[in-house]
């Protein structure tokens, strides 16, 4: 099975209320009002004026500050608000793979469903970014309190009508895209395999960072880290280019290995440099039992900050 059942995801309603939102900041509240936010928006509490940023209430551009030194300046408030949850697949060709379990891209999808629908329980406001062989490359859902942007990821994850012969979007493309979309103050879920980890991808992080709260969620299939000796096997690449490798010379695969580990030591010291929350997920575990653990470990460290 390479595409999620829109059925299945769906049913995953039933467990998400265990489900906990993790956050490394303060917890935002679940409806307006509820607790004080720790981030900027329309508020009561004047904080401070800085450099505009896409995402920001327009209505709250400084215009003398603006006058003064050319360049959009807006107010920052401290705000009692609900927040907006943010969940960014990664839908590209690289993600139907798998060898245990089940498929990469319907390992994400429930990791999606799951987070779906914890936050439309809690009334928070749900957006997604899918980003791969879908119609625009990068298909963003605005946030919305109703199930209007759930049922549209939804039925998007399990559409099989796809261009698999699209090219590849980059992580750093998504969060180019991202960053001029996704409101100030949000949570947002990366949900990938994360095989694209360059340095682009970490200035687009970081500056998304600055606005929000991210939760990296690598979803991984066993032989992303490690192939067996099984002789001769043919791949197809990124770009659709099919190779075959000799899976019994030992120095390939201790290569191929190396380079996974590699790839996945930088994200983690993003992560770690970025406060960012990461949250491992195999295609042979139990999806729910893994995020929710990995979600509650998340939580506590962000207690301890």
């Amino acid at each position: 099975m390479l595409y999620p059942i829109f059925d299945e995801l769906v049913s995953l309603k039933s467990k998400a209320s265990r489900l906990v939102l993790a956050t490394n900041r303060m917890t935002s509240s679940l409806s307006t009002g509820d607790r004080s936010s720790p981030f900027r928006g329309q508020g009561l509490e004047f904080e401070e004026v800085r450099q505009y940023a896409p995402g920001d209430d327009i209505r709250n551009i400084d215009w003398r500050v603006t006058a003064r030194t050319g360049a959009p300046h807006t107010k920052v408030f401290r705000e009692e608000r609900d927040r907006s949850i943010i969940l960014c697949v990664d839908v590209n060709a690289t993600m139907r793979f798998g060898t245990r379990g089940t498929f990469k891209s319907i390992q994400a999808a429930r990791v999606a469903a799951l987070l779906g629908w914890q936050a439309n329980m809690n009334h928070d406001k749900l957006g997604a970014c899918l980003f791969g062989d879908v119609s625009h490359r990068v298909l963003f859902f605005h946030p919305q309190r109703s199930r209007k942007s759930l049922w549209a990821m939804f039925k998007q994850l399990s559409n099989k009508a796809i261009n698999a012969e699209a090219p590849v979007v980059s992580l750093e493309d998504m969060l180019t895209s991202a960053n001029q979309s996704v409101p100030t103050g949000g949570l947002v879920y990366i949900i990938s395999d994360f095989s694209g980890v360059t340095e682009g991808f970490k200035q687009q992080v970081r500056k998304l960072r600055k606005r929000c709260d991210i939760v990296f969620i690598p979803i991984d299939d066993p032989a992303d880290q490690y192939i067996p000796p099984l002789g001769f096997l043919s791949f197809l690449t990124a770009s659709h280019d099919k190779i075959s490798i000799d899976t019994d010379d030992d120095a390939g695969r201790q290569a191929y290995a190396a380079q996974w580990l590699k790839s996945r030591q930088t994200l983690q010291k993003i992560a770690t440099e970025l406060s960012i929350n990461m949250v491992p997920i195999a295609t042979n575990s139990d999806v729910f039992s893994t995020l929710f653990l990995g979600l509650k470990q998340a939580q506590k460290r962000g207690a301890k900050k």
